[in-house]
């Protein structure tokens, strides 16, 4: 007589583990490891720690400016008084962050507005300055700073990725605020904030393949 084969016995499913020892049910002394309604309790808490315990094993990447959630990147950059508008993106934020002391160190120059530009805001700079430097007889001599017309003066031209500004009313504004916070207050500058050419125009003007 041939013996048919017995369906094997379902076997409860248990959820896995937490990673490494600290999951609750790791830890349960061998007894209360023997009793399966032990096991599928204590996996409820285990479930809800879960995502902390995770969090807190990625805390560093939490607050390195490459792989940080992006509102945590705007958290952090309120650490340093760094306020961005809107308008700025994701990379422009996250190279502030990396920039750090450099970008904040050089304010007011003309190389930290370039950085600014350039990394934040992904664009260009073209900028043209008075120069010079003058001596003043005392604290209120009108010839040295001021908006007087003897007090130094700058141009400033930023030229952001084509279509940044177009039909996106309140961008221009927002930049330049932005952009005069990086100016020296002593210095009388013409800001002016456009869209860098069509990058497919140009190289069709060149004789480049689209």
């Amino acid at each position: 007589m041939e013996s048919r084969p017995q369906a094997a016995s379902a076997s409860p499913l248990v959820p896995p583990l937490v990673p490494g020892s600290r999951s609750l049910r790791a830890i349960l002394p061998e007894s209360y490891r023997q009793d399966d309604f032990a096991e599928r309790f204590i996996a409820g808490f285990d479930d809800a720690l879960a995502p902390l315990i995770t969090t807190l094993d990625c805390l560093d990447a939490y607050f390195s400016p490459r792989t940080a959630p992006e509102h945590f990147v705007t958290w952090m950059l309120s650490w340093s008084n760094t306020a961005l508008p809107a308008c700025v993106g994701a990379t422009g934020k996250r190279n502030a962050l990396l920039l750090g002391h450099q970008l904040h160190g050089l304010r007011g120059t003309a190389t930290g507005l370039d950085l600014l530009v350039r990394y934040v805001l992904g664009g260009r700079l073209e900028l043209t300055e008075s120069g010079g430097t003058r001596c003043a007889a005392g604290p209120d001599d009108p010839t040295v700073g001021g908006p007087g017309p003897a007090g130094p003066r700058a141009r400033v031209r930023v030229l952001l990725p084509y279509s940044t500004v177009a039909n996106r009313p309140g961008v221009v504004d927002d930049l330049e605020e932005l952009i005069r916070e990086w100016i020296p207050a002593h210095v009388r500058a013409e800001v002016t904030i456009e869209d860098d050419e069509d990058p497919l125009l140009v190289r069709g003007s060149a004789g480049g393949a689209y």
